[in-house]
């Protein structure tokens, strides 16, 4: 089971993907297939109600990333040096 930490952790992950790839709210909310209003809840620090596990798929085929490693709090240190060797 997860903690407050892991969901926080998880929470600023997805907005730091985001972030990293330069997209907007919008944009990202469309390739989670959620809405706006989860994506900021989730970017607040909130698992919004009827969130599926689908934008764990979603975030492993647009991003690479796999669904543990959302809750890693080096997530963007390790993905960051990954994309350096290439």
């Amino acid at each position: 089971m997860k903690t407050d930490k892991d969901v926080q952790i998880f929470c600023e992950n997805i907005r730091k993907i985001r972030l990293e790839y330069g997209l907007s709210k919008k944009e990202m909310a469309k390739i989670l297939e959620i809405g706006i209003k989860s994506l900021n809840s989730l970017e607040n620090g909130k698992i919004p109600p009827r969130l599926n596990c689908l934008i764990f798929y979603k975030i492993q085929e647009n991003f690479g990333i796999r669904p543990g490693d959302l809750f890693d709090e080096d997530l963007m240190k390790k993905f960051l040096k990954f994309f350096q060797k290439r």
